[in-house]
């Protein structure tokens, strides 16, 4: 789980999709590529704390080890958990004021 390959792969490719999604909102008129990129960002969150709790887990088998064997410094770990939280956020935020355009526009 805490292979570089792995633990920060995944996160680039998600960012990846995630870019490929929002150039796709942008040229679109499709109402549901907001949520998939709801859902992108909140995977890749997800993601990146569970690779986290993996880390964690690590430090507490006091296996040091394998944590010496890391090749990168485990403080980049937290660098997809916090741009997925934030692009979650945003996310969330611009789905929360679609709502509340569609209501106004209902009255």
């Amino acid at each position: 789980m805490l292979n570089p390959y792995f633990a920060f792969g995944v996160p680039i490719f998600l960012l990846f999709l995630y870019v490929v999604f929002a150039i796709i909102r942008k040229k679109s008129k499709l109402h549901y590529i907001g949520f998939v990129l709801l859902l992108i960002a909140t995977f890749m969150m997800a993601f990146s704390f569970q690779v986290l709790q993996g880390l964690w887990t690590l430090e507490d088998t006091q296996a040091s080890k394998q944590l010496s064997n890391l090749k990168y410094s485990p403080e980049l770990l937290w660098i997809p958990l916090i741009l997925g939280g934030v692009l979650a956020i945003v996310n969330l935020w611009r789905g929360v004021k679609r709502v509340q355009s569609f209501r106004e526009d209902s009255d």
